[in-house]
């Protein structure tokens, strides 16, 4: 007769108060991102505010370039002696803009790369120092499954604060201008804004929350993967069943 399956228990969900707590944290994972990699976070972040500003001046050529054709077409005025220019340099900014966003697409995935390698060492570095009876404790080996898999998974993390800033440059600059014709349409952008940004953090706080709990169970999964897969796990199963 088999036993009836017990669910485990539902964690609740984080706190507001909890949450506003874990964003602590932020300033020492980008402090090991500096350690890690501090010339690709400069360069990123110096081609992120360029790109971030090429909305506002396409928009400022753009502008130029109709003001010229309205006029020219309705015979209040000639073309000036710079179109063409505005035009090419419309064609550059547009240029530039691809070749800066594939530029810190090249950053991202080098310093992915480099972030993973300065957390693994220093995870490694750290369970060297701790002693043997520290390993007979499960809530350590969490502590260094979390370590271990946050090498990749605060890469995701990272690059979004990255496009989080670059869009906040974009927007602010944007803001700007619009203020400039008109303050009400600031104030519906505000308006449409401050929603998706609640859903953004109400849904990646769950996530986090969600990865936190998971650690014994992805601990347990990959303990199991390894004796089941690997040579001589597979033998020991084998022969004792």
């Amino acid at each position: 007769m088999t036993s009836p399956s017990v669910e485990p228990p539902i964690a609740p969900r984080p706190k507001w108060r909890e949450r506003l707590r874990a964003l602590g944290n932020i300033p020492p994972v980008f402090k090991m991102v500096w350690e890690a990699a501090p010339a690709i976070v400069v360069s990123s972040s110096v081609v992120r505010v360029i790109l971030a500003l090429t909305p506002v001046a396409m928009l400022a050529v753009t502008r130029l370039i109709i003001d010229s054709i309205v006029g020219y077409t309705g015979h209040r005025s000639a073309l000036p002696h710079y179109f063409w220019w505005l035009v090419g340099l419309e064609f550059g900014l547009a240029g530039l803009s691809t070749a800066l966003a594939r530029l810190i697409d090249f950053f991202d995935t080098a310093l992915a790369a480099r972030y993973a390698h300065h957390v693994s060492v220093r995870t490694m570095e750290h369970a060297a120092h701790l002693d043997l009876s520290c390993y007979e404790d499960p809530a350590v080996y969490d502590k260094l499954e979390r370590a271990r898999v946050q090498g990749t998974d605060r890469i995701v993390m990272i690059q979004s604060a990255g496009r989080w800033v670059q869009e906040l440059i974009t927007t602010a600059s944007l803001a700007a201008s619009i203020f400039f014709f008109s303050p009400w349409l600031l104030f519906a952008l505000i308006a449409c804004l401050v929603p998706a940004f609640l859903g953004e953090t109400h849904f990646a706080f769950l996530g986090y929350s969600l990865n936190f709990q998971q650690t014994p169970a992805r601990r347990e999964l990959e303990y199991l993967r390894m004796a089941g897969s690997s040579k001589e796990g597979v033998k020991e199963v084998k022969l004792l069943g």
